[in-house]
């Protein structure tokens, strides 16, 4: 009985003793798993989560109003479609002052055959300086030598003629004559088919001359018949312009009123045209030498 009391008494003791059928096995120690500790899942060190706002970068400020500044075109096909109108025009350049552009050259018919050049020594084979007679001779077949008095107050003139028109005169004072050892100092022609190394000749507008040669000046005296001249700013040397006003006008140019002797203008009829170029030395060693 001690022994059993002992036995008990040891037994609940060690908290062994239970309501459970007694079985050989050894007692199974219930061992409370040592209170692991309630770790409240300490959320595995999450990546910090930063919940304050996340920095958005600001984007860079746009130029308003447009999200993308479309590159200047440079060709047409190169428009977007908010241009309803072609790209800005570009800065031109500046203009020469009197250097033609090509589009007023190309309408100037520059002379190829040496036979229909005005220069300031001749016009076609006709020379300042050679004889009338060295003229023919170069001619050749094929040309008359026409008289034609009264040409101009204080000249005759001889007409050459070709086919029945007249290429070119040659005045010489009136009252005396014209003998094949007379040398030629004057030329002059309103033929349409010579013209000078520009390609300005007889009917070329005076403006698209001006083109070429600078600006006109047109000028009359009224003691010289009141016969009109052009003078260009950068007139070819030896040269004479003489106008052809258009229809029913007494002059090309439009003159102020004034009773002075000479006039002078820069305004001129746009359809005026160049109706005479001359070419003269009056200087008699100039008409005793040829070319």
């Amino acid at each position: 009985m001690k022994r059993i009391t002992w036995l008990t008494l040891y037994l609940l003791g060690m908290g062994l003793l239970t309501g459970c059928p007694s079985s050989n096995e050894p007692p199974t120690v219930v061992v409370s798993p040592t209170p692991t500790p309630t770790v409240t899942p300490t959320p595995a060190p999450t990546p910090a989560i930063d919940l304050s706002p996340i920095p958005i970068p600001s984007p860079a400020p746009l130029k308003p109003p447009v999200a993308e500044i479309p590159k200047i075109p440079t060709k047409s096909t190169d428009l977007p479609n908010i241009y309803t109108s072609p790209a800005p025009v570009p800065i031109l350049p500046t203009k020469e002052p009197i250097e033609p552009k090509e589009s007023s050259v190309a309408k100037l018919n520059i002379p190829t055959n040496p036979a229909q050049k005005i220069t300031s020594t001749g016009i076609g084979v006709a020379r300042i300086g050679m004889t009338y007679q060295e003229l023919k001779q170069q001619l050749g077949n094929g040309y008359s030598f026409q008289v034609k008095t009264s040409f101009m107050d204080g000249f005759e003139a001889i007409a050459v003629t070709r086919s029945g028109k007249v290429q070119y005169y040659i005045p010489y004072a009136t009252g005396t004559k014209f003998t094949n050892e007379d040398r030629i100092q004057h030329l002059m022609t309103d033929n349409p088919d010579y013209r000078t190394e520009k390609g300005v000749g007889p009917g070329t507008p005076i403006g698209q001359a001006a083109t070429v040669y600078g600006n006109a000046t047109l000028s009359f005296s009224k003691e010289n018949e009141s016969r009109e001249f052009i003078g260009f700013g950068q007139q070819p040397n030896g040269l004479a312009f003489r106008p052809k006003p258009p229809k029913n006008r007494t002059f090309a140019g439009e003159y102020p009123e004034s009773n002075s002797e000479y006039l002078k203008t820069k305004k001129y009829d746009a359809k005026a045209s160049i109706g005479q170029i001359s070419v003269s030395c009056a200087n008699e060693q100039c008409g005793k030498q040829t070319e």
